[in-house]
């Protein structure tokens, strides 16, 4: 799901995609509320915020949805899909290792009177076995702020799984009008110069079709230079041009309320000319 779809949910849609990230109402709610995001980083960085105000009883009521580590859900539900995916790596766990989570996970239970939580995702079954061993010599205070934060990531991960990526804030289409075709292999250098001295932010190269997608998915507003290197371009082809760069200035604006708005500038080249336009 892109961030446009999620934004545009109604609230109730909303509010079970959120959940799957972390079932706590309160910070389901607040998420969902907060609508739109201008960005997918806007929309992490708002959730992670709202998760440094968890405490024992938020704990409390995620991990009535989490599985034990080594007890792959089987249902067919969101989030046990996502727990499913994350505990991958249990599927090739050593007979020897996966009996010792087993246990590690009924002492920890014994000790705090609480499932184990560990983000699962990038570890593998002996690092979370030796986690388990490490976090079960915690005080209580300790321990909680540790799983809250393990909870922190899983909600993280589990958002950046369920809203794609932002798409550039920046994007080109370099179009060859003497040939007719797409400017496929054009390097373009996107810079720009917050304090005076000049700095790149971004370069990359046209693709098959003359496109390009340039920059991070957020760019703050400024004053910022497309640079196309057409010298290299026509040399390839072995014809003579008069501009060996292109050099495209333009404003980058934000849209209502802060909203981050795509900004596409085209460039139709020929060896003796080139025109550019605001694209969308």
């Amino acid at each position: 799901m892109d961030l446009t779809e999620f934004n545009a949910l109604p609230a109730a849609d909303a509010a079970e995609i959120v959940a799957v990230w972390a079932a706590i109402p309160v910070w389901v709610e607040a998420v969902v509320a907060a609508r739109p995001f201008g960005s997918r980083k806007a929309l992490a960085d708002f959730a992670d915020e709202q998760a440094l105000l968890w405490g024992p009883d938020d704990l409390a009521t995620a991990l009535a949805h989490h599985p034990r580590i080594g007890e792959r859900p089987t249902g067919a539900s969101a989030e046990e899909a996502a727990s499913r995916s994350e505990q991958a790596a249990m599927a090739d766990a050593h007979e020897s290792v996966a009996s010792e989570i087993a246990q590690a996970n009924a002492d920890y239970e014994l000790r705090f009177g609480r499932v184990f939580l560990i983000r699962a995702a990038g570890r593998s079954p002996l690092e979370m076995l030796t986690e388990a061993r490490r976090r079960i010599d915690n005080d209580e205070a300790s321990e909680v702020s540790e799983a809250l934060g393990q909870l922190a990531e899983i909600a993280h991960l589990r958002l950046e799984a369920s809203i794609e990526t932002d798409p550039p804030h920046v994007t080109t289409h370099v179009l060859d009008a003497a040939s007719g075709t797409p400017a496929a292999g054009v390097e373009v250098v996107l810079t720009a110069a917050p304090g005076g001295a000049l700095v790149e932010v971004a370069r990359g190269v046209t693709d098959a079709d003359g496109r390009l997608g340039i920059g991070p998915g957020e760019l703050s507003p400024g004053i910022y230079t497309v640079t196309f290197d057409t010298g290299g371009y026509f040399a390839q082809r072995e014809v003579e041009t008069f501009y060996p760069r292109v050099s495209i200035t333009f404003t980058l604006r934000e849209g209502k309320e802060g909203e981050l708005v795509h900004h596409h500038v085209p460039l139709l080249l020929s060896p003796f000319s080139y025109s550019t336009y605001r694209g969308s």
